[in-house]
């Protein structure tokens, strides 16, 4: 390997002793046994730190070095001695996770495709609402239209046959009608059909 690359990884090797060291002191500060505790403005300050140095290491790591440490296989120069250290390697190798974070990443699961399905109802919802009030208010606008064409076409016809039949028996047919109906003669389908075959426009 050459002397640059060692240089390179040396670098990245203190870098991620200092992190360790900070999350280290950051944890004992932290323990409910410390009798001076930190306080929550210095916590913070901390914790800032020890993002800062996180987000350089991996910048190094993933921009920087990553052709090089691609090209590399890294062993430990010696064997874990203790149990501990044998279980601090097989917890970092392993690609199964732990089952009490496994059972809560289920639950979170589980909860998300129940929010999205409660979602997906009441937009659903909401759309049939807005169908709904949008076809009542067509249904409402067509009635009123029709019935003001309805109003326009009586109006033309009675006003076509009061010119073919003159004022006067129209007057005379009024009454009469008003006086022993009670109400006005309705226009008959006759009447409706001649209009329309005269060719007045609505």
């Amino acid at each position: 390997m050459a002397d640059k690359n060692i240089a390179e990884l040396e670098v990245l090797r203190r870098q991620l002793q200092q992190l360790h060291e900070s999350f280290t002191a950051v944890i004992n500060e932290t323990r409910p046994d410390n009798p001076n505790l930190i306080s929550w403005p210095d916590l913070l300050s901390k914790f800032n730190i020890l993002a800062a140095k996180y987000a350089v290491l991996n910048q190094a790591i993933t921009k920087k070095h990553a052709v090089l440490l691609k090209e590399m296989s890294i062993a430990p120069k010696t064997r874990p001695g203790s149990i501990h250290e044998q279980n601090i390697i097989s917890v970092l190798l392993r690609t199964k996770l732990a089952p009490e974070i496994e059972q809560e990443e289920e639950e979170i699961r589980a909860r998300a495709e129940a929010e999205l399905q409660q979602d997906r109802k009441l937009d659903w919802s909401a759309r049939a609402e807005k169908h709904e009030s949008l076809a009542v208010s067509a249904l409402s606008t067509f009635l009123e239209q029709r019935r003001k064409h309805a109003a326009t076409v009586d109006a033309l016809v009675n006003e076509k046959l009061a010119r073919d039949r003159g004022d006067a028996d129209v007057e005379m047919d009024g009454a009469q009608g008003m006086r022993e109906g009670g109400e006005e003669a309705k226009v008959t389908l006759e009447d409706v059909l001649a209009f329309m075959s005269s060719g007045v426009e609505v």
